[in-house]
C-alpha cells in the first residue's frame, strides 16, 4: 500500500483558508486514555492536527473499553493540547452484544442532542468516525439540520460487515434501508476517508453512480515508531518470564473475533505437537472460548498452544515483540484492514497472512516481501509456511528486516497524521508544533 494507496484530494470545495480557519469538531465514541484501537487512532489524529495547526475539539465518552478500569475523566478536559468534552452518559463495559448495542444506542443519541443544542454557528466542520455504527445516521442527521459540512471516517463498514458474516440478509428491510442511508451520507459528505483498497471499492460501489470519488481519501493506519520497535527475544522480559526465547513462536495478538480465522491456526498447530513450535493467542472475543475448546479437543497442551489475556498497555511492546512470526488473520470478503498488519510490521516480524489472496493484508506483504499469504481455512499451507519460515532463519531475519523497513517508509504515525490533514484541508501541512 503505501504511498501507492495514499491519495489525497487535491483541491476542496471551499476556498483552503476557510478550511484552515474553521472550527473542526472530532466524534468518537472512544478516546484516550480508553484502549481501543478507534480511539487510540483517533487521539493520534487530534492530537497530530491540534499540533499542525487546526482548531481542532473531541466531542467523546467516558473510558469504558474491555475492563474499563481508567478512572472517570473530567467532563471537560485537555489531552496534549488538545480540547476533550466527554458526554454525561451511562455507558456499561462493553462484553456483550447487548451492551454493545446499549452503549451504540445511548452515545450516538447523547452526540445528536449535544451537536443540535450547540451555540456553534456555520463554521464548523465535524470529523466522525464509523464506530459505533449508529452514529454515522445521527451526525449526518444533524450536519443536514445546522448545515454544517462534515468527514466521514469509514473504518468498519456497515452493515456489509453483518451481512457477509451472516447475521441479517442482504434483502433485509433493516439492510436495505441502511445501504440507502450509506448513499446519502457518502454524497453529502464532503470528504470520507477509509483504508485499503478493498474499502474505497466497496465504498464506491455502494454509493452509486452519483458519488464523486475525488473526495475518498485512502489514508493508512499507522502504529508509534518509538513504542514499538523489533527487540530480540533474548532481551524481552516478556518473552523470558513466559518461556518464549528458546521455542519457535508463532504470535496473534488481538481481538479474538468472528471475523478472525484462528480455527486454522490452532488446527495447524496440531502438526507441530511434537516439536519446538508454540502458538501464541493473546487476546480476548467472542470466539475465544471456541478456540480454547478445539485446542483440547486436538489434545493441544500449553507447549503447543498458549493462550494469554489481554496485556496491559505497558506491556505492549514487549508482548507484540515475543514471537518469531506474526499472525494477522480475518474471514472471506471482509474489506476493512486489519489493524494488526502494521503492527506487525513495525516489530520488525515476518507477517503470516490467512485471508483471501486479494485483500490488502496480503498484498501488502507481498509487494515488500514481508511475509506469507495462507487462503483462509487452509490449514496445509498454513503449516506449509510456518515450516518453511523455522528451517530458515535467514528468511526469517531478512523478512523481518523488510517488515520494519516497509514500516518506516509508509506506515509511521507522522505520515499518517500528515495524509489526514491534507484530506481534511486541501494542503500540506506545516511541521508539527514543538
Amino acid at each position: 500500500m503505501g504511498s501507492e494507496t495514499n491519495t489525497v484530494r487535491e483541491t476542496l470545495d471551499a476556498p483552503q483558508g476557510a478550511a484552515l480557519d474553521r472550527e473542526y469538531v472530532l466524534v468518537t465514541e472512544f478516546f484516550s486514555p480508553d484502549t481501543a484501537s478507534t480511539g487510540e487512532y483517533m487521539t493520534d489524529v487530534a492530537v497530530g492536527l491540534r499540533a499542525r495547526g487546526l482548531d481542532l475539539s473531541v466531542l467523546t465518552a467516558q473510558p469504558h473499553y474491555h475492563s474499563g478500569d481508567h478512572e472517570r475523566q473530567p467532563r471537560r478536559t485537555t489531552v496534549e493540547g488538545v480540547p476533550v468534552e466527554r458526554l454525561r452518559v451511562p455507558l456499561l463495559r462493553t462484553s456483550t452484544t447487548a451492551r454493545y448495542l446499549f452503549d451504540w444506542v445511548v452515545f450516538a443519541l447523547a452526540a445528536f442532542v449535544h451537536l443540535l443544542l450547540d451555540d456553534a454557528g456555520e463554521d464548523r466542520e465535524i470529523l466522525f468516525v464509523s464506530n459505533p455504527p449508529i452514529l454515522t445516521a445521527v451526525v449526518w442527521a444533524v450536519c443536514k439540520l445546522r448545515g454544517w459540512e462534515y468527514t466521514y471516517i469509514l473504518y468498519d463498514p456497515y452493515p456489509h460487515t453483518l451481512v457477509t458474516a451472516g447475521y441479517i440478509g442482504e434483502d433485509n428491510p433493516i439492510a436495505r434501508l441502511w445501504y440507502a442511508l450509506n448513499r446519502r451520507v457518502y454524497r453529502d459528505a464532503r470528504g470520507v476517508i477509509t483504508i485499503g483498497t478493498q474499502l474505497r471499492d466497496l465504498v464506491v460501489e455502494e454509493a452509486g453512480p452519483g458519488f464523486d470519488a475525488a473526495k475518498l481519501d485512502v489514508v493508512d493506519l499507522w502504529e508509534d515508531e518509538d513504542v514499538l520497535v523489533p527487540l530480540a527475544k533474548a532481551d524481552n522480559p516478556f518473552s523470558r518470564r513466559h518461556g518464549l526465547v528458546d521455542p519457535f513462536v508463532v504470535l496473534y495478538s488481538g481481538n479474538i473475533g468472528v471475523m478472525h480465522d484462528l480455527g486454522t491456526l490452532v488446527r495447524a498447530a496440531a502438526a507441530f505437537e511434537d516439536e519446538d513450535v508454540l502458538f501464541l493467542v493473546i487476546g480476548e472475543g467472542t470466539e475465544k472460548r471456541s478456540c480454547v475448546e478445539l485446542a483440547a479437543r486436538l489434545g493441544l497442551d500449553e507447549g503447543t498452544v498458549r493462550f494469554l489475556p489481554y496485556q496491559p498497555l505497558d506491556a505492549l511492546p514487549y508482548s507484540l515483540t515475543s514471537g518469531d512470526v506474526s499472525v494477522v488473520s480475518k474471514r472471506d470478503d471482509m474489506p476493512e484492514v486489519s489493524c494488526k498488519v502494521y503492527t506487525s510490521l513495525a516489530v520488525g516480524e515476518p507477517v503470516l497472512v490467512v485471508a483471501p489472496d486479494a485483500s490488502d493484508e496480503a498484498r501488502i506483504v507481498r509487494t515488500h516481501d514481508a511475509g506469507q499469504q495462507c487462503p483462509p481455512r487452509d490449514v496445509e499451507a498454513v503449516v506449509e509456511a510456518v515450516e518453511r519460515w523455522r528451517s530458515d532463519s535467514d528468511l526469517v531475519e531478512r523478512q523481518g528486516e523488510n517488515a520494519r523497513r516497509a514500516f518506516e517508509r509508509h506506515y509511521s504515525k507522522p505520515r499518517g497524521v500528515d495524509a489526514y490533514y491534507r484530506s481534511v484541508t486541501g494542503v500540506d501541512p506545516p511541521a508539527p508544533e514543538e
